[in-house]
């Protein structure tokens, strides 16, 4: 099996690194693609430009007096969204 070198490319543009240097540490860079990749404890999430607009948005849009299972059922459609569009992004 012969390897080109192409399937390990990284082709990600980062932006932001918390700890200059640090592999590991949390950061932002844009793909290939143009979607946005946040980096997290290790989690990273990528969506497109608009999709990051709307997550923050409907989190915008929460209300600390809205009873407690309502924000963990806001923030669970959330991630399965996120969640879904990573796969739909994958799939391009």
């Amino acid at each position: 099996m012969e390897n080109n070198g192409e399937c390990c490319k990284n082709t990600d543009k980062e932006i932001w690194r918390k700890i200059p240097g640090d592999y590991y540490s949390d950061s932002i860079h844009v793909t290939e693609g143009n979607g946005i990749g946040i980096n997290c404890g290790g989690f990273v999430i990528v969506a497109q430009i608009e999709t990051w607009h709307r997550w923050g948005e409907k989190m915008l849009s929460l209300r600390l007096i809205k009873p407690s299972w309502v924000r963990k059922l806001i923030i669970w459609v959330i991630d399965y969204n996120a969640k879904k569009q990573n796969r739909e992004y994958i799939k391009e």
